[in-house]
């Protein structure tokens, strides 16, 4: 007999559909004695009589049809595959009150309450289809049996089967499988997202935070100058505040407020640029999200950046188009809304933003520049028609500009790009509720076009010396600056090549961008006065050549013309301020700077700073110290000599004093007195540098230990400009004032970066300098300068100077009265051929042609501007200095003095003549002279005893003449032998010719 065990299990594997579906039947009907009655597993065809109490059910339903099922298939089916089906609900297993065992034919064969035995004394219930129940839970099986496998599956899609299920309930079954089936699609969705995203923004921030790893975040001074670093267009001006002209650049900008900004303006590009701008921290992350994934899908992400990106991308980064740019970029906005306010970094923005081309064809950056070079109006007088064009414009410039590259207005074509751009801008500020309807309406309909400026062209004044002189200079203070701060001496860079230029060119960029303004000292009505006087009178230097040069190298012929040039410079001695200048006389075809830039040998100008000048505050010489113009050899260490002579290859062999030697600016007594000077270690080179000369470049230590060197002998020489101001130091009662013709430099901010404001420079003693200017006084008088002198109209105290160098390559005139120094060079450049001036070209002698230029274009300069000459004003002698009688011949005291046995004195012939109180007039001594040789002093004394002896003979003549005169006489001559024994020898020298002497440089020129 079956246990209790295995028939609820047998249940549990065989429950139908029908039953399986038993929750809309009433169980009311099932509890009236009438038990609910499982099905047996059994492959055999139940009958279709109900149970007493049951509800009919339809054969279709309750029949489980076997007729597709094989023989084969009919297998018992064992505990275990039994045991794996379905377990029975727990409540229905609960309700039911006795099983019921069914025979083949429906009857009951035995019945017993759930959960005792049913007896069957057979030991077995043989049922239809000859399945066999065993009390040992085993299950035999005849031909008819049916396989389990099959019955499994059978099972199984029973089980999941839905025909039980009304249509409602289908449908809403459907709805809620449905339902359940998109909910879980969503959730792994979201999950799938989330962790997408997780990994996504994790690798992102690794990403970012890689990119910018290496990448310090700078300061906020650092940041400061980076957003206010623009390119400014920098402006050049007069000493009277005009402007000579604006700086060559490729950008044209100036710096505004935003105080000084139409609100227009301002509303219009938070409107179009960044309607967030008030709100966001630097950045937008939508904005960003949207461009990242731009960049992903098409391989290029516009938009997406806030003004304050922007303003990063062009002031702090490059414009490459790269994710570690767009990461710092990112980053340093952010720090940047930290560190500044909005209204700054918007202020920022509108300077540095580019708009375009103005009605000259620069280009123009920066928000002041754009309305004034567009519509002629400063950026707070705008309209809205005129603030919306000009907010349109940074996002494609070139695109949306008026004008084109020579400043002309363009097609009407062009010019839609720019109208539809601004109407763009327009609608978003309506849209903004910045403008009103009427307002937009009004602004949409109005032809901008007739605001645009007409064109201008360029300024010509660029193309000048002019430009050129003040742009250099004003580079050359930049760049000074820059060698301090970097805590380096000019000298260090000055005598490296490749250091200077990188200062140079980094000070020239500095200028051209750094909207400096630059004032000059130049005086515009003298500076234009000397360039027409420079051009009446060129015609007058010399010669013109011309030739074919052959390069060479390559073989290439070039037709040259050489024409004489000139370099000309003014400059007032108080203040050494450059009231003028003349560079050359056609910048066209010669572009050389021949007044501040050119360097050329000095001449006999050099003989004053190098060599008087120094041996007077010596005490070398006095103005009355002879010299011998005896011939001098200097022998080298090679074996080669040097022997000086003068102009024209003269040497005069006589013996002169130092001013005499001056005033004619004799050679070979220059070389005397600077061999003196070196013999007893005098710097020189410590005087020239303390008279505004460059050591590196145009006076060097090297040549000063040269004896050539006092005649003008160098490797490069100076500029015009330095040595007309080395020159006004004889003028400034021996203080050098710096010459200059840069005055002061401001930034774009307007501050001042370099002020001219060097103290004055103590070169010589008072003392010195009132002897010096007191020697190149008789320049004009009686020496070379004597050509100036006649053809000048103009009166005063002047002292002067000549020079012309070895093969007469370098003509040089400079004179001062004590309020002006004028001086100037004249020459070839000789670029393709040497040439110099010929004294036989039909243009007279160098000195003549060249003081004549002179004397002309002072007398021009007078006759404009008197006042600059201080004709009123003369040289006043120091208490220092004093007047003292001195012989003609020795430039000493009168006196007596014994040397080898023989006594020598001296009373007569005397003369005047100027000494410092520290060191008064010498005593009579035998080796007087300087730098004589014992040949020259020999034969000086000499001289001195054969003259003496002839005025005994003389005497004695005359005392023999005397006694045959009357004895009426006799008294008298007796008065005069005794007089005679002390009178003074007055000519000593037969070659000493006084009146070679006092020849003028005209008859014995220098050289």
């Amino acid at each position: 007999m079956s246990s209790d065990k295995e028939i609820e299990d047998s249940y549990q594997t065989t429950k139908s559909p029908s039953a399986s579906t038993n929750d809309n039947h009433d169980d009311s009907k099932d509890t009236d004695n009438k038990p609910i009655v499982p099905v047996m597993p059994t492959p055999q065809v139940i009958d279709p009589t109900p149970l007493e109490g049951e509800a009919n059910v339809p054969d279709s339903e309750s029949q489980i049809q076997t007729n597709d099922i094989d023989d084969d298939e009919k297998q018992a089916i064992t505990d275990d595959e039994v045991q794996s089906e379905s377990k029975p609900d727990a409540h229905w297993a609960d309700s039911m009150d006795s099983i019921h065992v069914f025979n083949p034919e429906g009857e009951t064969a035995s019945a017993a309450p759930l959960g005792q035995s049913i007896e069957n004394p057979a030991g077995a219930a043989t049922l239809a289809g000859g399945v066999v129940a065993s009390t040992d839970s085993e299950v035999e099986t005849g031909e008819e049996a049916v396989d389990p496998k099959r019955e499994k599956r059978q099972s199984k899609k029973d089980k999941y089967s839905l025909k039980n299920f009304s249509l409602k309930d289908k449908t809403f079954f459907g709805i809620n499988v449905t339902f359940n089936v998109i909910k879980r699609l969503i959730m792994s969705l979201i999950i799938i997202i989330v962790l997408a995203g997780a990994l996504v923004g994790g690798t992102g921030i690794g990403f970012f935070a890689n990119l910018v790893a290496n990448t310090p975040p700078p300061t906020e001074r650092e940041m400061a100058e980076q957003i206010n670093r623009l390119e400014q267009q920098s402006t050049l001006y007069y000493a009277d505040g005009n402007p000579i002209a604006n700086v060559r650049t490729d950008i044209v900008r100036s710096v505004a407020n935003l105080n000084d900004i139409s609100n227009y303006i301002v509303d219009g590009f938070i409107a179009t640029e960044d309607e967030y701008f008030s709100e966001h921290p630097g950045i937008v992350p939508k904005a960003l999200l949207r461009a990242v994934l731009q960049t992903f899908l098409t391989g290029s992400g516009t938009g997406g950046s806030t003004l304050t990106q922007q303003l990063v991308k062009q002031q702090m980064l490059t414009n490459d188009v790269t994710f570690f740019r767009k990461a710092n970029e990112i980053l340093l906005a952010l720090r940047l809304e930290n560190y500044f306010s909005k209204e700054e970094i918007l202020t920022a923005y509108l300077n540095v933003s580019p708009f375009g081309r103005n009605n000259n064809g620069d280009n123009v950056a920066g928000i002041v520049k754009a309305a004034e070079g567009i519509f002629g109006v400063a950026p707070e007088d705008v309209s809205l028609n005129q603030a919306a064009f000009l907010v349109g414009l940074p996002q494609d410039p070139y695109t949306y500009t008026p004008y084109d590259q020579n400043g002309e207005i363009r097609d009407e074509a062009s010019l839609q790009f720019g109208i539809e751009r601004m109407n763009e801008v327009l609608y978003r500020m309506y849209r903004a509720e910045k403008i009103t309807k009427d307002e937009y309406e009004t602004a949409i309909a109005y032809d901008i076009t007739q605001d645009f400026l007409p064109a201008e062209p360029r300024e010509e004044i660029r193309q000048s010396y002019l430009y050129q002189a003040v742009m250099n200079g004003a580079i050359e203070e930049l760049m000074l600056l820059n060698i301090q701060d970097d805590g380096y001496s000019w000298k260090q860079v000055y005598s490296d090549d490749e250091w200077y230029n990188e200062y140079y060119f980094a000070a020239e960029e500095q200028l051209r961008t750094g909207g400096y303004r630059v004032y000059s000292t130049i005086d515009k009505e003298i500076y234009d006065q000397l360039q027409e006087s420079a051009r009446a009178y060129e015609d007058q230097l010399g010669a013109v050549y011309d030739g074919v040069y052959t390069d060479p190298e390559t073989g290439v012929e070039t037709y040259y013309v050489e024409e004489v040039q000139t370099g000309l410079v003014a400059i007032d001695n108080n203040t050494g301020a450059v009231l003028g200048f003349v560079a050359g006389t056609d910048f066209e075809n010669n572009q050389i700077d021949h007044a501040f830039q050119m360097r050329r040998s000095p001449g006999s100008t050099i003989k004053p700073m190098a060599v008087y000048g120094p041996a007077v505050e010596n005490n070398i010489i006095n103005p009355s110290t002879v010299i011998p113009d005896t011939a001098f050899v200097e022998t080298y260490e090679d074996g080669s000599t040097w022997a000086p002579t003068n102009y024209g290859s003269v040497v005069s062999d006589t013996l002169m004093t130092a001013r005499t030697a001056l005033l004619r600016s004799d050679n070979i007594p220059a070389v005397r007195i600077y061999d003196e000077l070196r013999s007893q270690g005098i710097p020189v080179i410590d005087y020239l540098e303390r008279m505004g000369f460059n050591t590196i470049d145009s006076y060097t230590e090297e040549d000063t230990n040269n004896l050539a060197f006092s005649l003008g002998g160098v490797t490069t020489g100076p500029t015009v400009l330095e040595e007309t101001r080395a020159f006004s130091t004889f003028a400034n009662g021996g203080e050098y004032v710096d010459g200059h013709y840069i005055e002061r430099i401001e930034d774009a901010f307007g501050n001042v970066v370099f002020n001219q404001n060097e103290a004055p420079t103590r070169v010589f003693s008072e003392d010195t300098n009132y002897i010096m200017v007191d020697m190149l006084r008789d320049t004009m008088t009686e020496g070379t300068g004597r050509t100036a002198n006649e053809y000048m109209n103009v009166p005063g105290d002047w002292i002067a100077k000549s020079g012309i160098s070895e093969n007469s390559k370098d003509i040089w005139f400079i004179a001062s009265t004590p309020s002006i120094t004028i001086g100037s060079w004249i020459g070839y450049d000789s670029r393709y051929a040497d040439y110099t001036i010929d004294v036989n070209d039909g243009f007279d002698r160098e000195s003549v042609r060249s003081q004549i230029y002179w004397s002309r274009i002072v007398n021009d300069l007078y006759e404009l501007r008197p006042e600059i000459f201080g004709t009123e004003e003369t040289f006043v002698q120091p208490d220092s200095v004093r007047e003292q009688t001195v012989l003609e011949q020795t430039g000493t005291l009168p006196g007596r003095f014994t040397y080898n046995g023989n006594t020598y004195q001296l009373t007569g012939p005397t003369k005047t003549e100027l000494f410092k109180v520290s060191n008064p007039a010498p005593e009579l001594t035998f080796d007087f002279m300087l730098g004589a040789t014992e040949e020259d002093l020999a034969r000086f004394w000499n001289n001195v005893r054969s003259t003496q002896e002839q005025q005994r003979r003389q005497q004695q003549q005359q005392q023999q003449s005397s006694q045959e005169s009357d004895e009426s006489n006799e008294g008298d001559e007796s008065n005069q032998d005794e007089s005679n024994e002390d009178e003074t020898i007055e000519n000593p020298d037969e070659n000493n010719d006084s009146s070679d002497e006092e020849q003028p440089a005209e008859s014995t020129p220098e050289g």
